[in-house]
């Protein structure tokens, strides 16, 4: 038997209950024949240990996952104790049931005679509630023990007094966190602001000019991920900031609707006023329904005074030479075609010129 169960410490109130998925054991049949698996448990008065099945069969070689829960009653007497699993394989032989074996584990349990209430939900930025993931943990010196779960985006429990660290997740990503502690007797509500829509891979890519290594432009690179539901009326602006004041703000894209759904996009920059000496500050914002939703982290670009880029927002140095930039090659070849076609077409028109006239 393995699992996560033998390492939990549980404290708990009396008249509480915990289901969690993060708590559990996994059975082995490691033989090359079926057996049957029977569960017992072990726990004081008034504690039950839930499992989803205590009797089973397991194929060879199979395995089985299974969650447990801990139910603590009103009767239960406060004070330490050890709850333990045991699963017994066993088959029918000729002369009735045969165990073959067996495996067990053991936790800490604490019972608590003093309760706190904790109500935790999870909400979007305006206040309405939001479907996520909620994860409770309860705090003991550095390590973390879950004692709640929810996936409806609202969790409701009786808790012992103590600190603790919850969390909200949507499609797997963590949204949002919080650390907080309740005391004796006290009702405590969470609200954990999720927002749903937030930019990824945000970077600043500086291009140069290829005979004079000069900073150009710069290309924003970024994506928009809606996890949820679609919004309308969006807007992504880009905020700049030199290190002397603000720079401009400039709209990148206006939407009627913002769909669910990753949206990857791209903007060529260049300041109003050209590129000046010294460090540039670049943030997104997303505007939803003409309300600032969220921003992402700021990318840092330093310009030098002959006008190269110093360092960009990671704070590497950019390539030693200008020219092997990609986008700046490919603008000054596309220069290159267009003066060389016109050439061809003014020879052409020549020509033809010269034969009208014999």
């Amino acid at each position: 038997m393995s699992g996560s169960f033998y390492a939990q410490k549980f404290e708990m109130t009396q008249g509480s209950s915990l289901r969690a998925p993060n708590v559990y054991v996994v059975v082995f049949n490691n033989t090359d024949e079926n057996l049957n698996v029977r569960m017992t448990t072990r726990t004081p008065l008034g504690v039950k240990l839930i499992l989803p099945s205590y009797d089973f069969p397991l194929k060879a070689s199979a395995q089985r996952k299974m969650e447990v829960g801990v139910e603590v009653g009103a009767e239960a007497i406060p004070g330490d104790y050890q709850v333990g699993i045991v699963a017994e394989p066993y088959k029918q032989g000729v002369s009735g049931i045969q165990v073959v074996g067996g495996a067990g584990q053991d936790a800490q349990l604490t019972i608590t005679g003093e309760s706190a209430q904790v109500d935790i939900n999870t909400v979007s930025p305006d206040g309405t509630p939001v479907p996520a993931m909620i994860r409770l943990h309860r705090q003991s010196g550095d390590e973390n023990f879950e004692v709640g779960y929810s996936e409806t985006g609202s969790l409701g429990l009786t808790v012992s007094p103590g600190s603790y660290l919850t969390q909200a997740y949507i499609a797997g990503k963590k949204m949002a966190e919080e650390t907080f502690a309740v005391a004796v007797d006290e009702e405590k509500r969470i609200d954990l602001v999720v927002k749903t829509v937030y930019f990824e891979g945000f970077e600043v890519v500086p291009n140069y000019q290829q005979s004079t290594g000069k900073l150009v432009m710069v290309q924003v690179v970024y994506a928009v991920n809606n996890l949820l539901q679609a919004f309308p009326s969006a807007r992504v602006n880009l905020l700049v900031n030199h290190e002397s004041g603000p720079v401009q703000k400039t709209t990148l894209v206006n939407l009627s609707q913002l769909e669910k759904g990753k949206m990857e996009l791209s903007y060529n920059y260049i300041p109003a006023d050209g590129w000046r000496q010294g460090k540039y500050l670049f943030k997104l914002e997303l505007e939803v329904g003409g309300q600032v939703y969220t921003t992402s982290a700021e990318k840092e670009l330093n310009v030098g005074e002959a006008g190269e880029t110093v360092t960009s927002g990671d704070g590497r140095l950019p390539p030693p030479n200008p020219g092997s930039s990609p986008v700046g090659s490919l603008n000054w070849m596309m220069v290159g075609g267009i003066a060389a076609g016109a050439a061809v077409l003014i020879i052409i028109t020549l020509l033809l010129i010269r034969r009208r006239a014999y």
